[in-house]
């Protein structure tokens, strides 16, 4: 996405009422651009084909296809959009699920309209896909999920720094890149810095591996 550019979204939801607010709601922030809806996920996936937004926020339960089938489609055939799911409940089951279907974000409906707004710039950022209680939730259910995976992890004599520390104490909490640069009184850039010296020196992909790391080691304040 382009920096001047506004973030083109697409929204499916079968609730015509909520896709109406979504839409004056989004269209009213001066860096997004609604650029289409549908009302269930058949109809979703061709307009997002031919339209290619960068960012698809898809209702859960929608008729004919559901959230998770759509989000699984769009990963294979457009992975560069990114899937917001718009979730009914808080179960880390079905979080897992939209994860592994391919979405890179996931708010509940009952959240405010402030949540689902930091969501999508914080997906477009790459920083993080969900609030802090989801986030902390998936993290157990993470590491209970990949305990076949922790025997490849990096050796225990790799050194990381008293500030790699709390960065990762701070990313378990689920904790953005501008939310631990509040925490920690420094620039969100030094932040990504700290992040990818951290992913580098442990040979690992991401953050979630990152903490799964740091639990194994007992390297997390309360682990």
């Amino acid at each position: 996405m382009t920096k001047d550019l506004p973030v083109r979204i697409f929204i499916a939801d079968d609730n015509c009422l909520l896709l109406e607010g979504l839409v004056t709601m989004l269209g009213e922030q001066d860096d997004f651009l609604v650029i289409g809806t549908a009302p269930n996920g058949n109809k979703a996936i061709e307009l997002i084909r031919n339209l290619k937004p960068d960012i698809a926020l898809i209702d859960i339960g929608m008729p004919d296809k559901d959230g998770i089938e759509v989000t699984q489609t769009l990963h294979q055939e457009l992975p560069e959009v990114r899937v917001i799911i718009l979730g009914l409940i808080d179960l880390t089951d079905e979080i897992m699920a939209c994860i592994e279907a391919g979405a890179t974000g996931y708010v509940l409906k009952e959240s405010s309209f402030d949540c689902l707004v930091e969501t999508i710039r914080s997906v477009c950022r790459n920083e993080t896909f969900c609030s802090p209680r989801i986030a902390a939730s998936l993290f157990s259910r993470i590491a209970e999920l990949t305990g076949e995976t922790r025997q490849n992890l990096p050796a225990d004599s790799v050194k990381l720094t008293a500030r790699e520390l709390d960065v990762i104490n701070l990313i378990a909490e689920g904790l953005s890149n501008k939310e631990i640069a509040g925490r920690l009184f420094i620039e969100t850039q030094t932040v990504k810095n700290h992040i990818h010296n951290i992913l580098d020196k442990l040979h690992l992909h991401n953050r979630f591996e990152t903490v799964i790391y740091a639990r194994d080691r007992k390297l997390l304040k309360n682990s």
